[in-house]
């Protein structure tokens, strides 16, 4: 069986159709989503629209910014983000109310066996589910790394990550779809072939240029416009 990996999608709905359109090519069975499904961008209910025909055997997680969207207060200091995440509720309620009973539903992370695999899923780390950052350069060991057969699936660094640990499981997170980190700007996903048990890493193309034209013409927050174009590597904890 072939599995889709999304992980902090980020309401960026441009970069999702082009993930759906490729794994759709590739023949995927059943997708996986790790958390920040909305926050950031505009496109809440489309984004919601686009995912909803794959949810009915996808297992899905929250992400710290869908939490957003689930409480009526924000964390101090304001945080950037959260207009975006209140205009993301907003437009949900108006037309996606579903979407906010779903979102509801999920937790932050979830543990279930995959062809008799062990998969536990996560959006920041076993320590931390909710902010934990586990980035490609961490190289200390952790009481929460998988035991050998398991896998741990993470997001919430947009950075996509591999890792075989030193006579445990494997640790793998897929990056952004909407907002990736890594120097690449192009939608980053990953594929599991459980008959192979292999995973890949996977780019998608899309006009990323024609999304920030959206946005700007939506006098959208500034950072998160320049986000959408970022070439280097530097860490963007926002």
């Amino acid at each position: 069986m072939k599995i889709a990996i999304l992980s902090d999608i980020h309401s960026n709905k441009y970069a999702l159709d082009a993930v759906i359109h490729d794994f759709e090519q590739e023949g995927v069975e059943r997708i996986i989503v790790l958390g920040d499904i909305f926050g950031y961008y505009p496109w809440a209910v489309e984004t919601y629209q686009a995912l909803k025909p794959y949810l009915t055997d996808a297992v899905c997680i929250l992400g710290n910014h869908d939490l957003l969207l689930l409480t009526d207060s924000h964390p101090p200091p304001t945080p950037s983000y959260w207009e975006a995440a209140r205009q993301n509720k907003h437009d949900l309620l108006e037309r996606e109310n579903e979407a906010l009973t779903w979102l509801s539903t999920l937790g932050l992370s979830k543990t279930i066996s995959i062809q008799n695999v062990q998969v536990k899923f996560v959006h920041g780390t076993p320590g931390n589910a909710e902010s934990g950052r586990y980035f490609p350069d961490n190289t200390e060991s952790q009481d929460w790394f998988p035991a050998q057969g398991e896998v741990l699936l993470l997001g919430h660094t947009h950075y996509p990550l591999f890792r075989k640990v030193d006579g445990g499981g494997i640790i793998f997170n897929p990056g952004s779809v909407g907002q990736p980190r890594d120097g690449n700007p192009m939608p980053a996903w990953g594929l599991w072939d459980t008959t192979e048990q292999s995973f890949s890493f996977k780019r998608s193309n899309y006009d990323n240029l024609k999304a920030m034209q959206a946005l700007e013409a939506m006098h959208w927050e500034q950072r998160a416009i320049a986000a959408l174009n970022k070439t280097n590597t530097g860490k963007l904890n926002f």
